[in-house]
This record gives C-alpha cells, structure tokens and sequence, in this order.
C-alpha cells in the first residue's frame, strides 16, 4: 500500500476543503470528530534579545492565556514537569540540558498573578536516577531549591516518589506477547491535576528533538513502582529493552516512537498536558539530549496543544517544512520526528503550519529566530536515525480501545479498525483519519468483492472523520446476515476492514 508522494504533501490553507477544477466538494455525510485541538490551535509567539530576560519573555508569550489558565487552574494542584535529564558536571555548563530554572521563575510570575494559593508542584523522573540523574540533586545544583522560598506553596518534587499506575508498552518484537508493564505518573491522567510541560529545544539521539511533547511522555514514565504492587520496570522499556537508550539498537527508535505515540493516548485524551512553554532563549544542539552545546534564540512559544507548540519548534530549530517520505537525514524534516506525526494523525493535536493560529506574534516573527541547529550524531552517523529505521509503525496493535483507536499508518490515512466485529443493530459507525486532503470514497462490499453500497465520496481537509452505514444496500433494502468488508479509498491507495452484520 503507497501513497504518491505528490499527494502527501499536499496541503490545504487554514484546514479548508481542497479545492479542485475550480470547485470545492464537500461531503455533508462526513461528521468531524470532536477533538480537543481539531480545526485551529492557537499559539503565542514572542522574541527578545539579549537585553531582555528569559523571565520576562516568558511571562510575555504566556499573557494571553491568562484567561483560559486563570479558569482552569481553580481547585486544582498544579503540576510542572520541568525537563532535567543529567547533571553533566564534566561540562561547561551542567544547567544547558536542564529546564533553566528562570523560565520557571517567569512561569510561577505567570502562576501567582492568577492564584495567590493554588498548590504548585515543580518535578521530573529521569531515566537513570543513579547516574547523575538524581532529581533532589539535580534541584539543588541548578538553584531550583530558592524557588521554595522565592513563592508561596512550591513543592519540588521526585516525580518518582509520586503515586503511580501501570499501563503496557511495546518492546521491539511488536508482538502482543512482547509487552510490559510500566508504571507511569498518577497525577497526569487525574483531573484534579493541571500539568505543565516546559522545556527548552534540544537535539535528541533517539527521537530527534526534544520539546514539549518529549518532555510530557518520557517524563510520564516512572523508574519504580511509584506506590503500585505491580513491580519495577524502569523507563527505558519506552526504547525497546532495559538499558537501551543510545538509538542504535534495532529498531529502538521506532519502539521508542510508537511508545511514545501510546503515551499520548493515553495523556492528551484526558487533557494533559493542559499547558505547553517552551523556552528557546537558549537551546541545546549537538548531542542531546544531555551534552549538547548551546544555540541562542532569544524567543518562546506557548499553547495548550502540544503539537502545534513542537510545530513552531521544529521550524525555530531549522527543520524543513517538507516533508520528507522516507526520511532523508541530509535534508532534516518536521516528520522526521515520527511520533508527532502519528499523534497528528490520531487527531490529538495539529501539526501542520496551515492549521495553527497565532494569538500573539506571527510565522515571520518566528521566522527571523530559525537557527540551524547541528543534529546528534545518531542522526548523521553510520548507522544513522534514518538508516536505523525499519519502515513504519509495528503492524500489530495492543488489544485496547484506546491505542487501537489510533494504529495510524505513516503517514497515510487511517481507518479504524471496528473494535466489535459483529453488529447485529441497524448502524455501523465507521471512523477514518486523514494526515493530509484527500479525494477519498467509503463503499461497502461483500465478500464476493461486489460493492453493496457507496458511503460518499468527496474532498476532505486532514483530521478525524465518521459516517454511519444503516446497513442498507445502494437501493435501501436491507441487507442480509453475513461478512463485508469496508473499502476507504484516498488519492491512489486504499485499505479494507472486515465485519460481520447480524440479523
């Protein structure tokens, strides 16, 4: 099954209907799936230099979410997952691969100006917390400690001492019986909880960048059992296998990937992360995502949708705006970071430039802070990310709804494959995902291969989509018990999925 790359790249302006021969078609039976960010996705921009702060800027690129924050945080602890990794003492400057701590400072000015009371806990889990990763250490070195007293109600805290719950993950087999158990933050799926993601840009060795969302879903992971009876399995799981982080594993990175796509699943669908910053006075290039060296920028970006913060991202550190099928590390792409592609796809958020909506600056703002940032090795050495990259996502799924909801094929479209086989109602709701606009067509067919009905067809705009089958043939009778398949055909591919009708 391909995709002409032609008709991946297309796009369309503000996430409209494409137009074609000079007319815009637009079925009336495809139903937009509610989605957190679907349409647009709002984002603030500011730039400074190097007379200003990092403090002030970010106070300035979160102002205009005053509003909307100052709503949400009521009656809710808040929780900050800063980005520490190592402390690297052995460098120049141990603090460049951690969140630096007076982006915090501008974040909790932020906080306070909204709530003088509400709690606020400041924490992250590393990888390794015997080397160099000690959180409390860490803390202390990088002067998060004065944090304390400088605000009223901050907390530091190891988030691996925290409540946790288990959930399984892939390991590079990609096999339902090649799965763990997990244990991950408690707080990140509980609404009584407004989590935070604030980091700086940075070049990574397995997952190409690091930004917000990296931040949120590595940061997820615990390194015990965080309270749980289930036993400890460390984080490193998310790469494929204990130990494994160097991104030259066989297929580590694309475990990794879709790890971190499952991740979002289960985090964006409950709303966390509720707020996204990043701080790009000062990124890190090189050999992230622990000791790289540093790149000034002088800028921000904010939003509540993690994508299209990491979307500004991408374009600030120098990555192409066109996407690259199959990756081309000479040429380093947006979609190189495979795991914001599929989330894109699954409709959690928008990665795409057309469909993002500045709220404060602008994309030619962003534009005159674009540095070129210098690519980990990984990226760029033998074997490299793109040569240690085994094709697409695994063509296996977890038996749950809410990671089947989501087997995205990269970076085609998606149809969902039906959770229960047999229908013996009157109503198939069938679901389908759009990366980019397609002229698609949804038909019905019999096992024989005879088209029992034609949904519609049309030109969609990239999102998440739904039609109802009535379970009726072309000519509205009824159809009898027994096996079909639907057929979703886009641009010049298709894919099928069976199911049975009973009556």
């Amino acid at each position: 099954m391909s995709i002409n790359r032609r008709d991946f790249l297309k796009t369309t302006a503000a996430g409209t209907t494409l137009i074609a021969g000079g007319a815009a078609i637009k079925s009336s039976v495809f139903a937009m799936n509610p989605s957190k960010f679907q349409e647009r996705s709002d984002i603030s921009f500011v730039g400074s230099s190097s007379e200003g702060t990092r403090k002030k800027m970010i106070t300035d690129v979160l102002e205009p979410w005053k509003e909307k924050v100052s709503a949400e945080i009521k009656k809710r602890t808040i929780l900050i997952k800063v980005n520490m990794v190592y402390w690297n003492s052995w460098i120049d400057d141990p603090t460049l691969a951690l969140t630096h701590v007076d982006a915090v400072r501008g974040l909790l000015d932020f906080l306070r100006s909204l709530s003088s009371s509400a709690p606020i806990i400041i924490g992250d889990c590393t990888c390794n917390p015997g080397l160099g990763g000690n959180i409390v250490e860490m803390f202390t070195n990088s002067g998060y400690d004065e944090l304390k007293t400088e605000y009223s109600g901050v907390t530091l805290v190891d988030l691996n001492t925290m409540a946790g719950t288990v959930d399984n993950f892939w390991t590079p087999e990609f096999s339902s019986s090649s799965t763990v158990s997990i244990p991950m933050v408690k707080a990140f799926t509980d609404p009584n909880y407004y989590v935070i993601s604030i980091t700086r840009p940075k070049t990574h060795n397995c997952a190409v960048m690091t930004g917000v969302n990296k931040n949120i879903l590595m940061g997820a992971p615990l390194n015990s059992g965080g309270g749980t009876d289930e036993g400890v399995i460390p984080k490193q799981f998310m790469h494929g296998m204990n130990g494994w982080c160097s991104g030259t594993q066989p297929d580590e990175n694309k475990c990794l990937a879709y790890n971190m796509f499952q991740m979002a699943n289960l985090l964006y669908s409950k709303g966390t992360p509720a707020l996204c910053v990043l701080d790009a006075w000062e990124g890190m290039e090189g050999d992230g995502p622990a000791s790289g060296t540093s790149i000034m920028q002088y800028c921000a970006v904010a939003g509540i949708d993690p994508l299209a913060v990491d979307r500004i991202t991408a374009k600030l550190m120098g990555f192409s705006d066109t996407a690259t099928d199959p990756m081309n590390n000479t040429t380093p792409s947006y979609t190189d970071m495979r795991a914001l592609v599929w989330i894109s796809n699954a409709g959690f958020g928008n990665y795409d430039l057309n469909k993002i909506n500045f709220i404060r600056g602008s994309l030619s703002d962003v534009e005159k802070y674009v540095k070129q940032y210098i690519m980990s090795s990984n990226y760029t050495g033998d074997p490299s990310y793109e040569t240690n990259w085994t094709g697409g996502p695994p063509p296996m799924v977890l038996d749950k709804s809410e990671i089947k909801d989501s087997r995205f094929l990269d970076p085609k479209p998606f149809l969902k494959p039906q959770m229960n086989k047999t229908f013996t109602g009157t109503e198939v709701r069938i679901e389908f995902s759009l990366p980019v606009s397609f002229r698609i067509n949804l038909e019905i067919f019999n096992m024989q291969g005879a088209r029992i009905r034609r949904i519609d067809s049309g030109f969609l705009s990239s999102g998440r989509y739904s039609a109802v089958w009535d379970c009726r043939d072309d000519a509205g009778a009824a159809v009898v018990s027994g096996n079909y398949f639907i057929r979703l055909s886009y641009g010049s591919g298709s894919m099928n999925d069976n199911i049975t009708v009973v009556k």
